[in-house]
């Protein structure tokens, strides 16, 4: 992770690092398939070693991000929650009550019928 003083902006850093993911999804399961290739060539045995670690690297980089994914967003979740208002609609309650009737307006009965 780059140091905050390097980064120009939070939206560039965001893509950065998306893209090295995005990346490293691609390239990790290319090595481990050419691995597995090489051995496939190797025992004489077809591509299935080859596919075999190809897939098993896929899926292992997918998880990660999955966990990788999960942790962030509920880091988010627990700033959000620590920074929401005390009351269950997220309203700000008002100090004081203003307990008079707009003007004009009374709570007398009218006897004009």
């Amino acid at each position: 992770m780059r140091a905050p003083a390097l980064s120009k902006n939070s939206r560039q850093f965001g893509t950065d690092d998306a893209f090295s993911r995005s990346v490293e999804i691609v390239v990790t399961p290319v090595i481990f398939a050419g691995g597995g290739w090489l051995l496939d060539r190797w025992l004489d045995t077809g591509p299935w070693i080859a596919v075999a670690l190809g897939s098993v690297a896929f899926l292992g980089k997918i998880t990660a991000e999955w966990y990788r994914y999960n942790g962030r967003m509920g880091g988010i979740e627990l700033e959000m929650v620590a920074d929401r208002p005390t009351n269950s609609r997220g309203l700000d309650v008002p100090q004081e009550i203003d307990d008079r009737l707009p003007a004009g307006v009374n709570l007398d009965r009218s006897t004009d019928q």
